[in-house]
């Protein structure tokens, strides 16, 4: 007889969840502030009331929690993310090293800010590092050229950074691309629920346009895989399939490849599938045919790349960078089904766009 399947206790931990509890002292005594859920005194909001579960902000489980779990640093009321890490990678260090004070200051450097690293007492093998309360970079989704080609640039300067400094993320993949939607969604978002405020309330999911509240910060997250050399001659070759793109045409595990030129591949990989999934992005194909060449020398570096994506960029007049676009998804399930509120009259594109645009070429 097969094992049955173990139905859920919404009112006890997910397994992956354990960890935070038993770390929540340690986590407050640092200064950061785990959800009630995760105190080891927790009992379920609901218990011995008449309230549907779904009203019950402790009733929702962080599916992923084993790696990574929502906090508020106390000092400031600040919302942080707090990842559990390897101690033998590169996270830590490469984390550190762009986040000293001096690579901050750059606009170029587009990696996510390590603000503290907790080690575990009871743990050698492992860390904690504390970055801001990001969201994925594609959604909500974006609803005009300009506010997509915003954060292409961005991406695009924070590669030229790190490979700059001698630095190859080897998973520059869709799910280690973030922003800070502070602007964004002033309200906040739940981290177990993100198309809720506050992990209880339905409806309406408020924010705000990306143009609106221009220039939205990406940043590129997770260095667990990334290495770094000590100069542009000691760049190193490695072997083995690495990140979450795996279709990498050089990948082997006897002869060796450049990181440098597979980072462009990945990324390429996802301005590919943001271009798939929308209708009018398309001007930006050759862009990611260049950068998914087969043959990893015919790919340009990433300043090359670069250097393309702004001469594309500077053939589009305003009215070009206003224009709307939309995922296949809601053109096939009708303008209702939209995350939006109501037509925008046109307005003048995005000030740093055309600031970058006037820099690089001289009009647009």
């Amino acid at each position: 007889m097969p094992d049955l399947i173990p139905i859920y206790d919404p009112s006890k931990l997910l397994d992956s969840e354990l960890f935070w509890r038993d770390h929540q002292a340690l986590l407050q005594n640092r200064g950061y502030m785990l959800r009630p859920r995760y105190h080891p005194q927790w009992v379920p909001s609901w218990i011995g009331k008449r309230k549907k579960l779904i009203k019950c902000e402790d009733y929702r489980p962080v599916m992923n929690a084993r790696k990574v779990l929502d906090a508020v640093r106390t000092c400031d009321k600040m919302k942080v993310i707090i990842k559990r890490v390897k101690a033998n990678t590169e996270e830590i260090p490469i984390g550190c090293y762009f986040s000293s004070d001096l690579l901050r200051k750059n606009p170029r450097n587009h990696c996510v800010q390590i603000l503290d690293v907790i080690p575990l007492p009871d743990n050698d093998d492992e860390a904690l590092i504390v970055m801001p309360f990001l969201r994925r970079f594609y959604l909500p989704p974006f609803e005009y050229k300009s506010e997509y080609i915003e954060a292409v640039n961005q991406l695009l300067e924070g590669l030229v950074f790190m490979h700059e400094h001698n630095v190859s993320h080897m998973d520059a993949c869709l799910l280690n691309i973030m922003m800070d939607a502070s602007q964004l969604i002033p309200r906040s978002f739940h981290f177990a629920s993100q198309f809720t405020h506050d992990g209880v309330t339905g409806g309406v999911f408020e924010f705000k346009d990306r143009r609106d509240v221009a220039p939205v910060p990406y940043y590129f997250i997770d260095f667990g895989l990334s290495s770094r050399f000590a100069s542009f001659e000691k760049r190193g070759v490695f072997t083995g399939r690495v990140g979450q793109d795996r279709t990498v045409p050089e990948f082997s595990e006897t002869v060796p490849w450049d990181p440098f030129k597979v980072d462009i591949y990945q990324l390429g990989g996802v301005f590919a599938e943001i271009e798939s999934e929308y209708v009018g992005l398309d001007f930006l194909h050759p862009l990611v045919v260049s950068m998914r060449q087969t043959d990893p020398t015919e790919r340009p570096d990433a300043s090359g790349v670069l250097e393309h994506f702004l001469k594309l960029i500077s053939t589009l007049s305003p009215d070009d960078l206003n224009t709307e676009v939309w995922r296949h998804e809601d053109v096939y399930m009708g303008e209702r089904n939209k995350r939006r509120r109501e037509p925008r009259p046109k307005r003048r594109p995005l000030k740093s766009l055309l600031n970058k645009l006037i820099g690089h070429f001289g009009e647009t």
